[in-house]
C-alpha cells in the first residue's frame, strides 16, 4: 500500500473516534442532566373518583327510605254500642290502608264476641250504633275509603246502604277540625275530638282534659273534665268516664245532667275498679244499661252505672 493511503485509512479512524467521543459526551451529558431537578410544570387536572359504587359493584347498605305516615286521625280507640244488658255491638277503627276495622258482637254481656262479616269493603268506622232492630255504621268504604252508611236489620248477617241516614250519627273528620252533627258539619270546638255524641237532646265533643256541650242554639259549652276518657248519652244525661278520680282508684263514671249550661258540673255516680284506665277503654249505655269495653275485658251495669 502507497503512503498515501494509509494515511488516508488513519485520517478517517481519527474522525470516526471524535465522532465516537463526542457522542459519549453528549449521552453521559443528558444523562447526567436527568437527574437535576427540572422546572416546575403546571400540574395536570386531579382525577375524580366516585364514591358510591361501579355498576359491577354491589353497595356496601342499602339507603333507608323516609318512612310514610298515614294522616293524623282523631279517632277514639274504639267503639262501642249497648243494646241490653247481654247484647253490644264493638268496632275498631280500622286503615284506608293498612288494617282494616272489625265488627265484633256479643250477645253474653261481654264474655265473648263473636266477629261479624261485613257484606261490603269496610276499611274503616268512624260512627256505631245498634239497637233492638237496627245496627249502622259510618264507615270508610272501598279503595277509595269514601264513607258510607250502612245498616243491618238481621243482625249483621245482610247489611245495606243507607246514603239518606249518613248525617243521623256524630263523628269526627280526619284531622279534627270538623265534627259532624245531626244538624250538619261545624268546626270542631277543641283539637283532636276523642269522642263525638250527637242527638236530639244536643251534642257532646270530648277532648283532652275536657268535654265541649252544644245546646239547641247552637252554641258550646265547654267544662273541664281531667283525666276525660270517654262520654255517653244515657237518657236524661251525659255519663262521663274519667281516669284520675280521687275516690275512685280505676275508671270513674261521673254524669252531667241535661241541658247543660255553664254552671254545670259533673257528679259521682260509680267506680269501674276493675278497668285499669290507662288501655284503650270505651263506654255506651242504653237506658240504665251501661257496658265499658276495655277489649280484653267488658263488665256491664244495669243501674246506670253506679255497680259493676
Amino acid at each position: 500500500m502507497s503512503r498515501s493511503g494509509g494515511a488516508t485509512t488513519r485520517t478517517w479512524w481519527f474522525v470516526v473516534l471524535a465522532v465516537l467521543v463526542v457522542a459519549d459526551v453528549a449521552l453521559i451529558a443528558a444523562a447526567v442532566a436527568s437527574t437535576r431537578p427540572g422546572e416546575q410544570r403546571e400540574a395536570g387536572p386531579i382525577p375524580t373518583f366516585s364514591a358510591g359504587p361501579t355498576p359491577d359493584e354491589e353497595p356496601t347498605s342499602t339507603p333507608t327510605p323516609t318512612p310514610t305516615t298515614e294522616p293524623t286521625s282523631s279517632q277514639p280507640s274504639g267503639f262501642l254500642s249497648a243494646v241490653s244488658a247481654t247484647e253490644a255491638w264493638r268496632a275498631t277503627p280500622g286503615s284506608c290502608t293498612d288494617v282494616a276495622a272489625r265488627v265484633e258482637r256479643s250477645t253474653d254481656g261481654g264474655a265473648t264476641w263473636s266477629a261479624v262479616d261485613v257484606s261490603f269493603d269496610l276499611r274503616t268506622v268512624v260512627a256505631l250504633e245498634a239497637g233492638p232492630e237496627r245496627v249502622s255504621l259510618v264507615a270508610g268504604v272501598g279503595a277509595e275509603c269514601d264513607r258510607q252508611f250502612w245498616s243491618s236489620f238481621t243482625g249483621g248477617e245482610f247489611w245495606k246502604e243507607y246514603p239518606d241516614d249518613a248525617g243521623s250519627l256524630g263523628f269526627s273528620d280526619v284531622d279534627g277540625s270538623i265534627v259532624s252533627l245531626r244538624s250538619g258539619a261545624v268546626p270542631s270546638p277543641c283539637a283532636s275530638p276523642m269522642r263525638v255524641v250527637s242527638s236530639e237532646a244536643g251534642d257532646a265533643v270530648a277532648c283532652a282534659g275536657l268535654v265541649t256541650f252544644r245546646d239547641a242554639a247552637g252554641a258550646w259549652i265547654p267544662l273541664d273534665m281531667p283525666g276525660v276518657i270517654d262520654v255517653t248519652l244515657s237518657d236524661d244525661r251525659y255519663l262521663i268516664a274519667r281516669s284520675g278520680s280521687e275516690d275512685c282508684p280505676g275508671l270513674a263514671v261521673q254524669s252531667v245532667s241535661i241541658p247543660v249550661t255553664s254552671r254545670s258540673f259533673a257528679s259521682p255516680v260509680g267506680c269501674v275498679s276493675q278497668i285499669d284506665p290507662a288501655g284503650a277503654v270505651s263506654v255506651s249505655s242504653s237506658g240504665q244499661v251501661v257496658w265499658a269495653d276495655a277489649g280484653s275485658q267488658t263488665l256491664v251495669s244495669t243501674d246506670g252505672g253506679a255497680t259493676w
